[in-house]
């Protein structure tokens, strides 16, 4: 009996929070249902939750009972937290200073040089209430509420110049995880029916200066849109992603828009003529003529080689990219397998005992400290456990020992993209359902080009074979629809007894395969020679005698951080 509108990626309805029921004729629909999720945002009231928050919301409201406000049932330390990071937002905030206010012209200049931006008026920063923060050297983007402009939070960025090159780092307030900055958004008129997406707040700068059209800053850059924010850009018809000049960023513009509606959404493909909207204002690009030339993201079932050939093209051009995200802690994994590819599905196995669980929780939160988005799903230990094996192989020591640093890195293992199932216990399942599983699996990583690793038992096979790509459990489906078999090897190969090897048996992407040594440790729990190489200088740092003896670069001996 609630009146509903058909958005684009979302139901719009009447606010379940305010004084009376809502009705066809009541006052704007302010609620806003993911057509996905069935997650839910009022951004009247702020309140938010799931498919069943909404469910008990309308329950209550049929009762007359007022639903619960937006920070009704919160945790008391989760809402502590809050305040204190819009606390600390608030005092950085007043400190810091619009760029037409620092000391001279030249203070201005020098600092918009150092962050590559000296095309960028003043006028435009102040626009989007962007300002200095002289004693950290970082530029401050606020992040405003849209229902009453109070500061919410904000993100500092600070520059690094490399060459003729310029990095960034940014630190956010609050933490990573619970910052939905959409940056720009309060600028949004009501009847503006046309945005740009782009990745960085830089970028969202110069695309507003050089064109005029309406601009939004992804909070978390090109890797994550938030479903959160998926009611703020509903009322947009047509919406533009420019994300990045990489393959990465291309592809999570595929992603994104099929989370908003293909239908409405443009991509601009990167390329040397297209790269960021930024560096393309600092090159003297006409980004009015870039945005008019993005194609759509709406596609048909049949293609020809010419809507694919510019796309041939950029993997041929970035053929590093194409190879997915390097493993930081595993080299050898990637002079194999090159590295991390979305839409692949790759099956692990290894005997009983021998470390899989330990091995792909590393291999996953490798990826995971690159941005790669991860979600695990363990049927067979209990998350509080698994997390305590990445938080050790995370921080590469036993926190056991040292319970003062747990604090510390818990808030940095925090703001991981990472995520657990809550399903927990084994199923006893039949040969044809676990085929269809696999099957299911294998279409689920092509049709949301995101990559799956499944773990699964090997056949019981005499103990002094090695295992091979037939010995996974079930029919050959696993390793058929596989992309990638990777094996945990236990057992005496050709170099060293008692040693764990990893085997990769099965390679489409470029066929290698091939098989390298295990070492493990059990202070870190990690395979890889990170938490070793860190436990041997930390070692070494605490045998070192605290006196300034000069080292044989001319630097202070036993000085440097790890």
């Amino acid at each position: 009996g609630i009146p509903f509108q058909d958005g684009y990626s979302c139901l719009h309805a009447p606010s379940l929070f305010g004084p009376e029921l809502p009705t066809a004729a009541g006052p704007p629909f302010t609620l806003f249902i993911d057509k996905t999720t069935g997650s839910f945002l009022c951004t009247a009231t702020l309140a938010e939750g799931g498919w069943q928050d909404l469910q008990a919301a309308v329950e209550l409201r049929h009762r007359g009972v007022p639903a619960p406000g937006p920070e009704e049932g919160e945790h008391e330390e989760e809402e502590a937290e809050a305040r204190r990071a819009r606390e600390d937002a608030r005092r950085i905030w007043e400190r810091a200073l619009p760029l037409g206010e620092l000391l001279d012209e030249e203070e201005t200049q020098t600092t918009k040089a150092a962050f590559g931006i000296a095309p960028l008026a003043d006028s435009t920063l102040k626009r989007f209430g962007v300002r200095y923060l002289r004693a950290a050297k970082a530029l401050v983007f606020p992040w405003f509420a849209p229902r009453d402009a109070a500061l919410r939070g904000l993100k500092l960025l600070v520059a690094e110049r490399q060459g003729d090159a310029v990095s960034y780092t940014e630190e956010t307030f609050p933490r990573f995880d619970a910052y939905r900055n959409l940056f720009g958004l309060p600028l949004i008129g009501r009847r503006d029916t046309e945005v740009v997406l782009t990745g960085r707040e830089l970028d969202a700068l110069a695309l507003h200066q050089a064109t005029g059209v309406p601009c939004l800053a992804l909070p978390r850059g090109a890797t994550i849109l938030p479903p959160a924010l998926l009611p703020y850009l509903e009322q947009f018809r047509r919406v533009t992603l420019w994300l990045g000049d990489d393959l990465r960023s291309w592809e999570a513009a595929k992603l994104f828009a099929r989370k908003l509606n293909p239908k409405r959404c443009s991509l601009v493909q990167p390329g040397d003529l297209q790269p960021k909207p930024l560096e393309a204002l600092n090159r003297g690009l006409n980004l009015t003529k870039i945005l008019r030339a993005a194609l759509p993201a709406g596609h048909k079932a049949i293609v020809s080689f010419r809507q694919l050939r510019e796309e041939v093209f950029g993997e041929l051009a970035n053929s590093e990219q194409v190879a997915g995200v390097k493993w930081a802690r595993f080299p050898e994994l990637n002079k194999l397998l090159k590295g991390h590819r979305r839409g692949e599905l790759t099956v692990f196995t290894g005997p009983t005992g021998s470390g899989k669980t330990t091995f792909i929780s590393e291999y996953a939160l490798d990826l995971c400290t690159q941005g790669v988005c991860t979600l695990w799903g363990s049927f067979e230990i209990n998350n509080i456990r698994l997390a305590k094996i990445m938080l050790t192989q995370f921080a590469t020591r036993r926190l056991e020992d040292q319970l003062e640093l747990y604090d510390e890195w818990a808030d940095r293992f925090e703001d991981l993209p990472l995520y657990f199932m809550t399903f927990h216990g084994q199923q006893n399942i039949k040969l044809a359902a676990q085929d269809f599983i696999i099957g299911a699996f294998r279409k689920f990583a092509t049709d949301n080009t995101c990559h799956i690793t499944l773990v699964i038992h090997p056949r019981k096979e005499d103990d002094e074979k090695e295992l091979q790509t037939a010995s996974i459990f079930g029919s050959a489906k696993a390793s058929q629809e596989a992309d990638n078999v990777l094996i945990l090897q236990d057992r005496k190969l050709t170099t060293g007894p008692g040693k764990r090897y990893l085997q990769v048996s099965k390679n489409r992407f470029d066929g290698d395969v091939g098989v390298f040594p295990l070492e493990f440790s059990k202070a870190s729990l990690t395979f890889s020679s990170y938490g070793k190489s860190k436990a041997k200088l930390k070692k070494v740092k605490e045998e070192k005698v605290p006196s300034p003896k000069k080292g044989p670069n001319g630097g202070m001996g036993g000085s440097g951080k790890p």
